[in-house]
């Protein structure tokens, strides 16, 4: 994410001043944020339509099909292959018959990405001025659209039913605020001539309106902030619904856009910080831990998995389902909706561990920004309730199917192993034993994924473990542990813990135990160490500075040998 670039503070419509602040330094959003956002600035429904044809070609097709009012229909990829030669340009009408553009789906977004990039790419000038206009007709599409209290609907002109209403279903608002933020800031590929400053000054001010209508309905449960409905109002901000299935509601999965998109706004206001917090709050309250959905049976038992559902009630954190007859319909019993509901839509699912995960990491990005950031204290390898007698960091192993990291935050030591995604991986740990026996192993990982990964463990090649497994965490930042029983024999061992998942394992961060009869590494314990069979003698306690080489055999293959780097061996000594 770009820094904000506006010269002097501006003051939105609604009196929300947000290139004021009181930051030490500028805000940088977290990593998991930007990615989020990124997401929505993708464009490649056209390239892959487009495929081996020329992409200016295309591109300029692409605009004779642009709407009157600068917007386009959706799913119109594979018809910009041709220019338009009459006929409707959507299949969608205004009340007064006319053809209607819409953001739904990532329609004229899209479209206005391409237009910029191939405008500052191409070098045939017709395309150029063709390209320069569309797109500033569809920045006025969006200008025109925006409700006076600052939200973006569905479509436009007016349909007549609730896609007037303002849309975060399937990100269409999110998606729009992205590049209008973009536009604004002169963020690649809008940092070009094809937009002139007047219409950017006009773009800010539509940002500050949007955000400001997202902050206003937000839906309040008892004096706590919480999430926001697919729908809401163009002029009272309440939450109304769309298809008769989808009733006013507080949103799961809708809501998870604004959080993301707030996140990364640069002026981090008190009202912006808020709402992230009252909605990381909601998240929390309302997580199903061990719970996935299934469209034939409903919420079931899936270790590792969290789960959130599509709607809630509006004034309670209960949650529902709902049939095409509408309200009558309202039940928390899955299996009381028809069969093509249930399979024809998305009830639920893990809407928000990633949202969790990355509290942490906004919330110290909020303190870097104020100078008030106070760097912690190195966390304990802990071992229970208890700090670990002794442990390996997840970094210091014996071999690996993988690679050492450290980007992701909380790990204790110099970083963590992360095995690759496919069954087989592997790390290898090396401990000695003063002696054999059964020993507690206290596994510290980290689990982003939305399932539960498998792993077995081996001593050397026997399997002495299996079929165990990691939980997800909710984050690759959240970090749990586990403990394991491991035999072991007395001597050096090395523990090698193997993906049964196609996933790969979870993070390890470091291997703890209690037992001061464990040593990490291979370690000098007295008596007799073990070469493969054989042994070597410790020296007697009258004896000389000697080491005796006991053969177990009077063969003539007894003895010592060494190889050299050329592969030949040679026989050092022996008895024959």
């Amino acid at each position: 994410m770009s820094v904000w670039k506006w010269s002097a503070p501006v003051m939105g419509a609604f009196g929300l001043a947000f290139a004021v602040s009181s930051f030490a330094a500028d805000y940088v959003p977290p990593s998991m944020a930007v990615s989020r956002i990124n997401s929505y600035r993708g464009y490649s429904e056209l390239t892959k339509a487009a495929g081996s044809m020329d992409i200016d070609q295309y591109t300029y097709n692409m605009t004779t099909w642009q709407i009157a009012n600068g917007g386009f229909y959706k799913a119109m990829a594979d018809k910009y292959k041709s220019a338009y030669s009459g006929g409707q340009k959507s299949e969608w009408r205004a009340k007064d018959g006319s053809d209607l553009g819409t953001i739904d789906n990532n329609a004229t977004i899209q479209e206005m990405r391409l237009l910029a990039v191939r405008y500052k790419e191409t070098t045939n000038n017709n395309y150029k001025v063709a390209f320069k206009t569309s797109f500033n007709k569809a920045v006025n599409f969006l200008l025109t659209m925006q409700r006076s209290k600052g939200g973006l609907p569905q479509v436009w002109p007016k349909r007549g039913n609730y896609s007037d209403q303002v849309t975060l279903n399937d990100n269409a608002m999110i998606r729009a605020m992205v590049t209008m933020m973009d536009i604004a800031n002169k963020t690649s590929p809008f940092d070009s001539d094809i937009i002139d400053d007047a219409t950017r000054a006009k773009m800010q001010g539509a940002m500050d309106k949007a955000i400001d209508y997202l902050l206003k309905a937000q839906i309040v449960n008892n004096g706590n902030l919480t999430v926001w409905c697919a729908q809401h109002d163009t002029s009272s901000l309440a939450p109304v619904g769309a298809r008769a299935y989808e009733l006013p509601s507080k949103s799961g999965n809708e809501s998870m856009g604004v959080v993301w998109f707030l996140m990364n706004w640069p002026e981090q206001t008190e009202a912006i910080q808020k709402a992230v917090k009252g909605a990381i709050a909601w998240y929390k309250k309302n997580r199903l831990k061990d719970k996935a959905f299934s469209k034939t049976a409903g919420v079931v038992d899936k270790a590792g998995s969290s789960l959130w559902f599509r709607f809630y009630e509006v004034n309670s954190d209960d949650y529902f389902f709902c049939d095409r007859d509408g309200a009558s319909t309202k039940t928390q019993d899955f299996m009381k909706i028809s069969e093509e509901r249930r399979t024809g839509y998305q009830w639920a699912g893990d809407y928000g561990s990633a949202i969790l995960s990355t509290e942490a990491a906004y919330l110290e990005a909020l303190e870097k920004a104020t100078g008030t950031y106070v760097e912690p204290p190195p966390p304990a390898a802990m071992c229970g309730i208890d700090t670990c007698k002794t442990y390996i960091d997840g970094v210091n192993f014996v071999d690996i199917k993988g690679a050492k990291e450290t980007t992701n935050t909380g790990f204790v030591g110099e970083g963590y192993a992360n095995v690759d995604n496919e069954t087989g991986s592997y790390v290898t740990y090396g401990v000695t034993a003063a002696k054999a026996g059964e020993y507690d192993l206290t596994i510290r990982f980290a689990n982003g994924g939305s399932g539960a990964r498998g792993y077995d463990i081996y001593v050397g090649d026997v399997l002495v473990v299996q079929g165990v497994s990691m939980g997800s965490t909710g984050g690759w930042t959240t970090w749990e542990t586990q403990t394991i029983k491991v035999p072991l024999e007395k001597g050096y061992s090395e523990l090698k813990f193997v993906s049964s998942s196609k996933d790969g394992m979870a993070n390890i961060d470091y291997v703890g135990w209690m037992s001061a009869d464990l040593y990490t590494g291979e370690k000098d314990i007295g008596g007799t160490t073990v070469i493969g069979t054989r042994a070597v003698q410790a020296v007697p306690a009258n004896a000389a500075a000697r080491y005796y080489v006991d053969f177990g055999s009077r063969d003539n293959a007894a003895g010592v040998y060494l190889k050299k780097a050329n592969g030949k061996v040679f026989k050092v000594n022996g008895k024959r």
